[in-house]
């Protein structure tokens, strides 16, 4: 398996891990939760969030997701 399809398997791990209803979005709320597990300040979440949330709908799909990791 080549190290790009490994990184995109990866990728979409993470997203299912944040994703915990599993509706294939991933809300601040999930967000927040996973985040606030690791001592993360809350407004350094909400800020990471919106920069994710490209069309800035409330929940980030997995091609927002991906987007904002490949930069």
């Amino acid at each position: 398996m080549s190290a790009e399809k490994n990184s995109a398997i990866d990728l979409r791990s993470e997203f299912n891990r944040l994703d915990y209803d599993k509706d294939g979005y991933i809300t601040l709320k999930e967000f927040r939760d996973y985040h606030e597990r690791t001592n993360k300040d809350g407004t350094a979440i909400e800020k990471a969030f919106a920069e994710i949330d490209a069309d800035n709908d409330g929940m980030v799909t997995f091609e927002e997701f991906e987007r904002a990791y490949k930069r």
